[in-house]
C-alpha cells in the first residue's frame, strides 16, 4: 500500500473524488473519470481537526481575546477603589476566579492600570 494520498483525487482534474457506493464506483465531479471502489480496499484512510477547523467551518467566533491563554480576559474587569501596592495608584482593575475547591472561597486578581502590577488574594 501507497503512502501517498493520491489515490483520493482525479488524476485528470485533481478535483476530490465521490464515492458512489450503490453503483461501486468513485467518480470525478468534474470530469467523467470513474475507479472502481475495489481498489479502495484495505486503504484506511483518517483525519484530524482541531476547534479552529470546527470555528472556521461553521463561521463560529472566539468571545475571548488572546489573553484567554492566560486565564485573563481584559473585557469586563471590575474597578475598584484600593491602591497600587508597587505605585500608589487609586482605581485597579479586578476579576476573580475559582481556583480552589468549591467550599472554599474565590482568588481574586488585581492590576494596575498604571503601572501594570499584577497580584492575587484568596477570600
Amino acid at each position: 500500500m501507497s503512502s501517498s494520498r493520491d489515490y483520493l483525487f482525479c488524476p485528470l482534474s485533481g478535483d476530490l473524488l465521490e464515492f458512489d457506493s450503490a453503483n461501486g464506483v468513485a467518480r470525478c465531479p468534474m470530469c467523467s473519470f470513474m475507479k472502481d471502489l475495489s481498489e479502495f480496499e484495505g486503504i484506511k484512510v483518517t483525519s484530524e481537526t482541531d476547534m479552529d477547523d470546527f470555528r472556521r467551518r461553521y463561521g463560529i467566533k472566539c468571545l475571548a481575546d488572546a489573553g484567554a491563554d492566560t486565564g485573563e480576559v481584559k473585557r469586563g474587569r471590575q474597578t475598584t477603589d484600593e491602591d497600587c501596592v508597587n505605585c500608589g495608584h487609586r482605581g485597579l482593575e479586578f476579576y476573580t476566579m475559582q481556583l480552589r475547591s468549591a467550599d472554599e472561597g474565590q482568588t481574586v486578581f488585581y492590576e494596575c492600570p498604571k503601572c501594570k502590577h499584577k497580584w492575587s488574594q484568596n477570600n
